[in-house]
Order: structure tokens, then sequence, then C-alpha cells
């Protein structure tokens, strides 16, 4: 048992809590978040050497998705501080998504308590390395003549589907219907891929901007010199 290590949980599921709670809690020093803005309130008030040796996180919560989070915030402290993602979506882009941000390792639930012990017990021991940044086989794509580069290959079909519809609109069934046919992804797997892409097309002055009932639009957030 190593109870002196801090180990801070982001998991909005109750059984998953009560899980994490039989499985950590008599070996660590655990602390539960059930929101983003909890977590991030709690990381401004604690003392630097309070913090904990790593984050437990699951990719999307009630209040936001946290490698969203993680990508926008300015707290230092956040990007020193280690952390697996334990998710229901099991998709290789998700997985690909996650590693490039930095991720150390990935579970995908339901998991077996051992698994995510032994994941644990790597990335505290510091066997676990970061994953490389660079992914082969990155595209670019043009939108008004500004390039948008490094995308993935379903990034680059959400882009086009974007690109393609005369009012640059799309649907949830568009992007499953056209995107992944018919193979069954989970239901979130898609906001996974908007909020990877909307990150890379803010960069350019870009935006996908939900219009609600599960419909999105691409929008130009550039002003223009005349």
């Amino acid at each position: 048992m190593d109870t002196n290590k801090s180990i801070w949980i982001l998991e909005d599921d109750k059984g998953c809590q009560f899980v994490y709670e039989q499985t950590l809690d008599h070996r660590y020093s655990t602390r539960y978040f059930e929101r983003l803005d909890s977590f991030v309130e709690a990381l401004a008030n604690t003392p630097k050497d309070e913090l904990p040796q790593m984050i437990v996180a699951d990719l999307m919560l009630g209040d936001g998705n946290f490698l969203n989070f993680l990508t926008n915030s300015k707290d230092s402290n956040i990007l020193n501080i280690p952390f697996i993602i334990v998710s229901s979506i099991d998709d290789i882009d998700a997985l690909r998504f996650c590693f490039k941000e930095g991720a150390l390792d990935y579970l995908t639930k339901p998991f077996k308590k051992n698994e995510l012990l032994v994941k644990i017990e790597n990335v505290l021991s510091g066997s676990t390395k970061s994953r490389p940044s660079s992914e082969p086989g990155l595209k670019t794509v043009s939108i008004d003549g500004h390039e948008v580069e490094n995308l993935t290959v379903k990034q680059k079909q959400l882009l086009s589907l974007f690109l393609e519809s005369d009012d640059r609109c799309v649907t949830r069934n568009d992007i499953l219907e056209k995107v992944w046919g018919r193979t069954s992804v989970h239901p979130k797997t898609v906001d996974v891929h908007l909020y990877n892409l909307r990150r890379k097309l803010h960069s350019i002055g870009f935006m996908i901007r939900s219009e609600g009932g599960g419909r999105w639009a691409l929008l130009s957030d550039r002003v223009e010199n005349h």
C-alpha cells in the first residue's frame, strides 16, 4: 500500500465511483470530483506541494470534456500532473486523440480492477512514457484558402462533410452514416472528434457551433481586413 501517494479522480458515474473507492481508497490518498468546475477550483486552491501525483479522468463529464479543458487550461500545474483516461468510448481515433494530448494510458469501461491498479502503478513508478506527438498519415484540408493541418482521417472526413454541405451544417445522423457507416460507435465518440476538430479550426479562425438538436455549423470567426 502506498497511501502517501495522492490520486484525484474525475468521475460522475456513481457505480464507477464505488468501484474506485473499493479498489483505490485503501491503497492511495484519493479525492473525487464529479464536475470539471469543482476540479478546477480545487487545483486553484491547493498548494503546489500538495497537488496529486496523478489524475484518473473520465473523458466526458457532465459539464465538459476533460481533454478539451486540458488543452485550453492556463494553469501550468495541471500540465505537470500525469493522467490516464477511463472512458466508455472504445474507438481507435479516440485513443489516438487522448494519447496525442498527453494521456499516459487509456482504459475502456467496464474495466477489471487489477488492470486499473497495474496502469496506475506503472504511471506512479514512472515506467510509462509519454506517447510520441507525431502521427503518420495526418491530412491537410483547405477552408476558404486557409490550411488546416495535422488532421486525422476521421477529422478530415468530418470537415469534408461540413464543406460539402450548402449551408455548412451537418447533423449527428449525417456524421454517423457518412463517417462511420455501418460501424457501431458510442454516441460520445462523435463529440470527442468534434472537440478535437474544433480545437484545430480555432487556430485558423474558424469554429464549429452547436445549433441544438444534434446539429452543428461550421462558421468563420475571422476578422478580415479590406
